[in-house]
């Protein structure tokens, strides 16, 4: 009963004193199955929420019946105390019976997480969810607050980390169980994916791994198909156990993983307009150029 969770949530936000009392509504129901959590953390504007969305909307499609609970923590104005709680925007695929997603706002200064988030949490265990997915607001380098409340840790990061040497600084790749290079398709992408593998091998001592064992992926969470969302959504996947119960069909995972994806403008294409504009600017210069040359050509004969 969806009304109820958001009531329960909002009574342990507003009245956290009376946490116990109204989780006492939902123990009634005891629950038998060990529910895994699977928390998102990244920096802001990594794309925590387009990889989430993405992979809700496989999980809707691979799993016929489980369900699936989202908390989504945005950050609190210090200024204001408000917060805008806008990864809704960013998420198409939660629009159905079988999911149910919660912005919370963290109402606190420089950190990731609610003070109600173990409470939120507990009513989505209690309502029995298949799954619950925990994104946090944009984090900087040290937190790793999520890893106390996450079953599976995700850390999203992107390309443009600067030098070399801020990854030595992140502490989630310390702790982290899947590391995600998001906004893969971007210059200097593949550069940055060999990086963060060697730090990560390296924080872990993981000297014998092969690069492909890594748990590091690229994605580009943007596009429809992409073949790095769907490596993720199947690392995920297995590190949740929830493999087996895959579907197998024409439409499993495997197909879409080598599937061509359909382009409006071929990537052949993709400058093509611009490319025409600077023939046509280049060769104005060019006749300018040569115009100044045949006069000053004549002036000195």
């Amino acid at each position: 009963d969806f009304f109820s969770i958001a009531r329960a949530i909002s009574g342990i936000e507003s009245y956290p004193e009376d946490k116990d009392h109204i989780l006492n509504r939902f123990r009634q129901y005891p629950y038998q199955k060990q529910i895994p959590i699977v928390g998102i953390t990244g920096t802001g504007g990594a794309g925590k929420s387009s990889i989430v969305d993405e992979f809700v909307n496989r999980y809707l499609m691979q799993f016929a019946s489980k369900t699936i609970g989202i908390i989504s923590v945005d950050p609190s104005k210090k200024k204001t105390g408000g917060a805008f709680l806008g990864d809704r925007i960013r998420m198409n695929a939660i629009n159905n019976d079988r999911v149910y997603m919660r912005s919370l706002a963290t109402r606190r200064a420089n950190l990731a997480l609610s003070e109600n988030i173990a409470g939120a949490i507990e009513v989505l265990k209690k309502s029995a969810f298949d799954l619950i997915i925990l994104e946090t607001s944009g984090i900087g380098q040290s937190d790793t607050e999520v890893t106390e409340f996450a079953d599976l840790a995700v850390y999203v990061m992107t390309p443009e980390y600067g030098a070399g040497t801020q990854l030595e600084k992140i502490d989630m790749l310390d702790f982290a169980d899947i590391v995600v290079i998001n906004k893969f398709d971007k210059r200097g992408a593949k550069d940055a994916l060999r990086d963060v593998r060697k730090q990560y091998r390296r924080n872990n001592q993981l000297w014998e791994s092969e690069d492909d064992d890594l748990p590091v992926f690229g994605a580009v969470a943007s596009k429809i198909y992409n073949s790095g969302m769907n490596t993720l959504f199947a690392a995920i996947i297995d590190k949740i156990g929830f493999s087996e119960e895959m579907r197998t069909d024409g439409e499993s995972l495997s197909s879409l993983a080598t599937m061509e994806r359909s382009y409006i403008i071929p990537p052949s294409r993709y400058r093509y307009l611009a490319e025409i504009a600077e023939t046509i600017r280049h060769d104005r210069e060019w006749i300018e150029e040569q115009s100044r040359s045949a006069d000053r050509f004549s002036s000195i004969q």
